[in-house]
């Protein structure tokens, strides 16, 4: 058991928030390009001298809306990771608990579930996929294909080569930045009666 996360002295400021999310804030950034504005969070110590649970409202720059749960006191879940995006065509649904599916449902057409590795998935998502549908992927495999687009961008770079976007497609000392900046602010916003604190 990784007991740093409640030790201020090895956690810092935060304990639910900086170890689950920040997994939120990085997925929800990654999966639709958006930047958050503000924060207005909810924390809960439970005793505590770090949060354990929080619910945290979102507004990003473009002015749409998020809410972000994170909790470290659920019984009966695991990682339970999900991102639902609602938009004004229909939404998406993805699980990390089941990784190779996504939910879309179109307005006006009932739900469909695509799953990794078939011909409906294409482009940059068969790019990363690495063995056929029916054999799970996931949480390992992710972190081997940042490891190959970083080190192929590298190889790239020493031969002089030209980089792409797709080249570029991995995490930056940016994405880390906002990480901490989120923290900050969902703590100092659930440290002052849930106020709305700028990122």
């Amino acid at each position: 058991m990784a007991t740093w996360r409640t030790d201020p002295a090895k956690a810092g400021i935060s304990n639910c928030i900086g170890d689950i999310g920040t997994h939120i804030e990085s997925l929800v950034s990654y999966m639709t390009g958006l930047e958050i504005k503000r924060v207005a969070a909810r924390i809960d110590r439970f005793n505590n001298v770090l949060e354990l649970n929080a619910n945290i409202l979102v507004e990003y720059t473009n002015g749409c809306p998020g809410v972000y749960t994170c909790s470290q006191v659920t019984a009966g879940y695991g990682n339970a990771l999900a991102v639902r995006i609602f938009g004004s065509k229909g939404a998406i649904e993805w699980k990390q608990e089941t990784p190779d599916e996504l939910r879309v449902t179109l307005l006006g057409q009932p739900a469909q579930l695509y799953q990794r590795g078939t011909d409906s998935i294409y482009g940059r998502g068969a790019d990363v996929t690495r063995i056929p549908s029916g054999h799970p992927e996931g949480y390992f495999v992710a972190f081997a294909n940042t490891y190959r687009i970083y080190t192929n961008a590298v190889l790239k770079k020493i031969n002089g080569e030209e980089l792409t976007p797709v080249d570029l497609d991995f995490p930056t000392g940016k994405d880390g930045v906002a990480g901490v900046k989120f923290i900050n602010a969902a703590i100092k916003s659930g440290d002052n009666d849930s106020c709305w604190v700028d990122l």
